[in-house]
């Protein structure tokens, strides 16, 4: 029996919601079935918290972790790992962090963008066309 596909819809209602559908999402998430998902859901979830729900950005970063700390298999774990941990300490996007992440573990560092954000990313030379 192969792995199981595990939505963004399941960690909001555990983040955000109380009742039956947030119970069963918490049961499956700590059963022992063969669960995954990927850093497009985790990203997900970083958006919903916190452009709908507005949610405080030390409690997305505890959602991020207690995802990350689950039995859940997450494709590029120890990117997100680091990624979630510069994302608490910088004043930076979610998004943004995320790719400088992902082209820092292709060896890119030359980035061509207007954002002057991207210049707190100490491995990345912001280039402007």
């Amino acid at each position: 029996m192969g792995s199981k596909f595990v939505d963004t819809n399941i960690f909001l209602e555990i983040f955000t919601r109380f009742g039956n559908k947030s119970n069963l999402s918490k049961k499956l998430i700590q059963s022992n079935l063969s669960l995954c998902s990927n850093l497009l859901v985790f990203s997900e979830v970083v958006w919903v918290l916190d452009s709908f729900y507005k949610m405080d950005k030390n409690l997305i970063v505890g959602c991020l972790r207690k995802i990350l700390t689950s039995k859940v298999k997450i494709d590029e774990k120890k990117l997100l790992v680091n990624a979630v941990n510069f994302y608490e300490v910088n004043k930076v996007d979610w998004t943004d962090c995320l790719n400088m992440f992902l082209i820092k573990d292709k060896k890119i560092s030359n980035v061509y963008s207007y954002d002057k954000g991207l210049n707190k990313f100490d491995w990345v030379k912001r280039l402007v066309p």
